[in-house]
C-alpha cells in the first residue's frame, strides 16, 4: 500500500465519521426540541391542574356554605310551621263556632288547610338525600 492508498483510506473513515457525527448531532437537537416541547407540556398541565384544584377548592368551599346554610334552613323551619298551622286551627275553630251552619265551606277550609300544611311542611328524608348527592366529589 503506497501512501496516497492510506491517505485515501483514512479520507474516506474520517468522512463517515464525520458524517455519522454529524447525523448524531441532528438526532440530538430533535431530542433535545422534543425534550422541551414535552417539558413546556409539563409545565403547562401542571398549571392547569393547578388552576383546577384551586377552583375545586373554592367550588368545594362555596358547597359546604350552601349546604350548611340549606341545613340551618332545615333545623329552624319546624317552629314557624308549628306557628303556622297553630294559627290555622285558631282561625278555623273560630269560623267553626261562628258559622255552624256552613259545611260545605268548612269541608273546603279543611281541604285547603290540608293542603297548605302539606306545602308548608319540609321532606326532611329527601332534602337529606338530596343534599348526600350534592355532598359527594
Amino acid at each position: 500500500m503506497t501512501n496516497e492508498q492510506t491517505i485515501e483510506k483514512l479520507n474516506d473513515a474520517l468522512t463517515q465519521l464525520i458524517e455519522a457525527y454529524e447525523i448524531l448531532l441532528e438526532k440530538n437537537d430533535n431530542l433535545k426540541n422534543e425534550i422541551e416541547v414535552k417539558s413546556d407540556n409539563i409545565n403547562d398541565l401542571e398549571n392547569k391542574l393547578s388552576d383546577l384544584n384551586g377552583t375545586t377548592e373554592v367550588q368545594s368551599n362555596k358547597m359546604d356554605g350552601m349546604l350548611n346554610r340549606i341545613q340551618s334552613l332545615l333545623g329552624s323551619p319546624s317552629d314557624t310551621t308549628k306557628e303556622i298551622s297553630d294559627e290555622k286551627e285558631e282561625e278555623i275553630d273560630l269560623r267553626i263556632q261562628s258559622e255552624s251552619d256552613l259545611e260545605p265551606e268548612l269541608d273546603f277550609l279543611d281541604e285547603k288547610e290540608e293542603d297548605n300544611s302539606n306545602e308548608s311542611k319540609i321532606d326532611l328524608g329527601r332534602m337529606e338525600s338530596l343534599l348526600n348527592g350534592l355532598n359527594t366529589k
